[in-house]
């Protein structure tokens, strides 16, 4: 698996690290005051440095050697090949008078578990007094009366001007709109997306938490299901509405595979499927989640609440072959003499880890053709084809690769047929890629599903994104002639990773919108002082208008990626951070507990983990009045479509940060005075 690491451009005092492998990443600041010690598996790396200021040269032939200065570079990025031979800890040192690093193997193991990031040094506007005036350009006729959201105070327009006193509570924000109100339609180019993984969320049903013989593990429960479920969200769509949510994004709910895999490097947790990516049958729900019941009544109190339901659609790959599945489908590839009775049950020894139960499978046995077989996957596997080095042709992170690109037609395995409650049958002249489009959009087809986040977009030809979207829009049609409803076409969003906010060809693959990769990192300026955000959401704006179908989902937290709760641990920065995301041009997702700041979970060896804790429903003062100030500002942005899709104008004035926003006949004003 290729790893990118690559220093990214930021104004702060130091530069940034950012480790990235093809589905996850996380970014950490150099400080030239410490070294940044990492835990680095044996594999092949990519370092990218950039963002790097002042007058610095470098050789682009250069290549990293241990213990020796790597000259950074301030014109170009610079990107350096690594090959980390050994797991281990190693260290980056930042000279920031040199303009170099150091790359150094640690000797001892590093054990700190959490990290909190300086804060950003920057220049901001400060609020100096009680009251405020806003110049406001030519956005509101004289006259006009506007309402100020955050204290509600009403203000008359005079002299294309009002003044006013702020709230306190607001981290200097001033958004203002017309008394006069007027409704407007839903615009996806506005939408509020909220994500929730769904093991994570709520437990509505605690008998179905152990379902397949899934079991905790008694530890920390890092990697095991933790009991959310369907009836877990529905009991909190009021909340997820009073966000002002316009859309909920699943995580995948389909069956999962039964059992674990080792977690982390060292194997140091048993790592189940909680979070819905290691599909074992595409067209049934996984019963910790639920029933199809659950779904249809999910979607129905959705809409009711003028919400839309995306499901989480995965394309690329299946799940692992555990020793649960391996039992259960009985695929004869197993060495049972030291195994308990149920396969499941295995735990490792004081010798062992999590990783050591490969040692009871033979990866070489002919009986792999039982599995998955070789017709529809790539894997490392007797008569399998193997897997390729282009980004549709890997195995990601190991997963079986499906053939996708094949014109072969193929029939289900066995197994998959005989699977207890699977809507999977053989069908003639079918491709691999014609069974999964079809299992994908017989959940629209039944339950009515408004749209799908995609995962791993690159990983799958394009051809095949083309044909989902144009199937899933027949059918929701179909599924809306039948009930008699209406609504805006099929909406599809798309994770390719590391994509930033700009057009590019992956739009011209049905995709209507793509996740944005670089807000996360442009929130830190950003919380710290809200007019940082000016240069983002002017570029932001202007691509928007530039092309009708350019559109960004922006993000300031994720599964894959960090918690921004955990960089800085302040509510303030919280605070700060949810203003410059939910303002934000284009559409904006966010992760399930951000606007309680949630907190970072145990992790080991694995730090994605932690950034998929369980949600605590017991707030603290902190918390609600973080929620209130997140329930204010998300109805407001729902309110109003001018913040998604609306032209982007700046009003310059002194010691203030102000903006207009207009979508057709919608108008607000946003004012940042300072802290």
């Amino acid at each position: 698996m290729i790893v990118s690491i690559s220093f990214t451009a930021v104004s702060f005092a130091n530069p940034n690290l950012t480790i990235s492998t093809t589905t996850t990443s996380r970014d950490l600041p150099l400080d030239e005051n410490a070294p940044l010690v990492l835990s680095l598996s044996k594999d092949n790396y990519t370092l990218t440095v950039s963002g790097v200021e002042g007058r610095c040269e470098s050789d682009p032939e250069q290549k990293i050697s241990f213990s020796q200065p790597i000259q950074l570079s301030c014109s170009a990025p610079l990107i350096i090949p690594l090959k980390i031979r050994f797991s281990g800890d190693y260290a980056f040192y930042y000279n920031a008078v040199e303009q170099t690093i150091l790359f150094k193997r640690q000797a001892k193991k590093n054990t700190r578990q959490a990290f909190q990031r300086p804060l950003p040094t920057l220049q901001c506007e400060q609020n100096t007094t009680t009251h405020h005036t806003i110049k406001l350009g030519n956005s509101f006729e004289e006259g006009t009366q506007l309402r100020e959201v955050f204290t509600n105070q009403i203000l008359r327009v005079s002299n294309q001007q009002v003044t006013l006193a702020p709230s306190p509570h607001s981290g200097g924000l001033v958004l203002l709109e017309p008394v006069e109100e007027t409704s407007h339609p839903f615009n996806y180019r506005n939408a509020n997306i909220y994500f929730v993984m769904v093991d994570r969320f709520n437990n509505g049903d605690v008998s179905n938490d152990n379902s397949y013989g899934r079991k905790p593990d008694g530890q920390d429960e890092i990697g095991t299901f933790h009991g959310g479920d369907l009836k877990g969200v529905i009991e909190k769509l009021d909340h997820i509405q009073s966000l002002g949510t316009d859309a909920i994004w699943l995580s995948p709910i389909v069956e999962q595979v039964h059992g674990f895999i080792g977690g982390g490097d060292k194997g140091s947790f048993p790592f189940y499927a909680y979070h819905g990516y290691w599909t074992r049958d595409f067209t049934k729900i996984d019963q910790n989640f639920g029933q199809d019941e659950d779904l249809e009544t999910l979607v129905k109190e959705a809409h009711k609440r003028g919400i839309k339901v995306l499901l989480d659609a995965v394309i690329n790959h299946s799940g692992y072959a555990t020793l649960a599945d391996l039992q259960f489908d009985d695929i004869e590839v197993v060495h049972s003499s030291d195994l308990p009775k149920k396969w499941a049950q295995w735990v490792p020894n004081s010798e062992q880890n999590w990783h050591s139960f490969h040692q009871h499978i033979n990866y070489e046995s002919q009986q792999w053709s039982q599995w998955w077989g070789g017709d529809w996957v790539r894997a490392g596997l007797p008569s399998y084809p193997k897997p390729g080095s282009s980004d549709t042709t890997m195995t990601l992170a190991g997963l079986p690769d499906f053939r996708t690109e094949s014109d072969e037609t193929v029939t289900p395995p066995t197994w998959l047929i005989n699977n207890p409650g699977t809507r999977v049958e053989h069908k003639e002249n079918y491709t691999v890629s014609d069974y999964l489009l079809e299992w994908q959009t017989d959940w629209v087809r039944r339950f009515g599903i408004d749209g799908f986040r995609v995962d791993t977009v690159k990983h799958v030809e394009s051809d095949v994104w083309k044909r989902l979207k144009s199937e899933a829009t027949e059918s929701l049609q179909l599924w809306r002639e039948e009930n008699n409803k209406t609504g805006e076409p099929f909406w599809m969003m798309g994770e390719v990773w590391g994509h930033p906010a700009y057009r590019t060809p992956y739009f011209d693959d049905g995709f209507d919108a793509l996740i944005n990769f670089d807000m996360q990192k442009k929130l830190d300026k950003g919380a710290v002082c809200f007019s940082q955000m000016s240069d983002t959401y002017q570029d932001y704006s202007d691509k928007m208008q530039q092309s009708s179908d350019f559109l960004p989902v922006s993000y300031m937290s994720s599964h894959d990626t960090e918690l921004f709760f955990s960089r800085y641990k302040s509510f303030d920065i919280q605070r700060n951070a949810a203003n410059a995301l939910l303002l934000s041009p284009g559409a904006i997702q966010v992760y399930y507990g951000d606007e309680i700041a949630r907190k970072i979970g145990p992790y080991a060896d694995d730090f994605h983990q932690g950034t998929r804790s369980s949600m605590n429903w017991a707030f603290d003062e902190e918390q609600q009045g973080l929620l209130a100030h997140w329930q204010t500002l998300g109805q407001f942005r729902q309110k109003h479509p001018a913040i998604g899709a609306g032209v982007h104008k700046e009003i310059k004035q002194d010691n203030a940060y102000v903006f207009s926003r207009q979508f057709e006949n919608d108008k607000v004003v946003v004012a940042f005075i300072g802290h």
